[in-house]
């Protein structure tokens, strides 16, 4: 969005968007949950798994930090790229043998998210 100034020039100004709490909140929770699996995936907890299962679940974390940094931003893209990270775990941990039903549990706060997506700011 463009304001003109006292001398009549145009300059950007971004639109603010509020966070809400709950968006903080469950953004707050799903960074440390990927921390704790980060680490937890190269201390020996996945061994039985290979070597290609701790690589593919971290690049899905990292995905997932790119996803609910775009939410903390609230920006459209970010709640809308969570429920397919989400979605692309469930389906890596489908084929690697490790599925657990508590990832399931994702799709909670990817739902809230998509709740809030009237809320949130396209990127420009």
């Amino acid at each position: 969005m463009y304001v003109k100034d006292e001398y009549g020039y145009k300059k950007r100004v971004r639109k603010k968007t509020n966070r809400p709490l709950l968006i903080t909140l469950l953004c707050l929770l799903i960074i440390a949950f990927g921390f704790w699996s980060l680490i937890s995936s190269y201390i020996g907890i996945y061994q039985g798994f290979g070597t290609l299962y701790p690589a593919a679940n971290a690049l899905m974390i990292v995905f997932s930090f790119v996803a609910v940094s775009g939410v903390w931003n609230m920006e459209k893209w970010g709640s809308v790229t969570f429920p397919i990270v989400v979605g692309l775990k469930i389906l890596f941990d489908l084929m690697f043998g490790h599925f657990n039903g508590w990832y399931l549990l994702g799709f909670i706060p990817a739902v809230i998210f998509m709740m809030m997506l009237p809320k949130m700011r396209k990127t420009e």
